[in-house]
């Protein structure tokens, strides 16, 4: 029985030249991914405001023309909030990132960023390249948000911040 020629492994060098290219497959599709994503969303903001511009102007009922546009001020809002944080944000994200300034004035927006992707069970590598970060860097961001949140040395970050999400 006659076999073919046996295929060659690839080399290391060449290994490590695909992984380049496909990180900067990853980066290309990412940027295009941030793109779109600040067209949809200055497209929802817009029309968001062009709805609560109508509402205001019907002639309905006062109790119901205030709970529609409370509902719009409240999606404008949770929407402001995505883009502070460059990320979607669902309203039980809004909700936790409001709990948490609430509690912890202290944090700023990169801070409370990475609470966020802690409590959404993020690991250090996503939460870094989503912060443009290192891991190292992160690190250290974690130790010192750690300290502001007032914890233990044991105590778990993700379980505070889920705690704090479901109170």
């Amino acid at each position: 029985m006659k076999t073919g020629a046996t295929p060659t492994k690839p080399t290391t060098l060449e290994l490590e030249k695909e992984i380049a290219e496909l990180n900067e497959q990853i980066a290309a599709k990412e940027h295009e991914l941030a793109r779109v994503a600040g067209v949809n969303s200055l497209n929802k903001t817009t029309a968001l405001r062009n709805l609560l511009d109508t509402i205001y102007a019907l002639d309905i009922d006062t109790g119901k023309k205030r709970a529609m546009t409370d509902t719009c001020m409240h999606l404008i809002d949770n929407d402001a909030a995505s883009k502070r944080f460059d990320t979607v944000l669902t309203e039980n994200d809004a909700a936790f990132i409001g709990k948490l300034e609430k509690k912890h004035p202290n944090l700023n927006a990169r801070e409370i960023k990475i609470c966020l992707f802690i409590k959404l069970n993020y690991d250090n590598i996503e939460i870094a390249r989503s912060t443009g970060i290192t891991r190292r860097g992160l690190e250290s961001l974690r130790y010192r948000i750690h300290s502001k949140l007032g914890l233990a040395r044991h105590d778990s970050m993700k379980s505070y911040l889920t705690a704090l999400s479901l109170a």
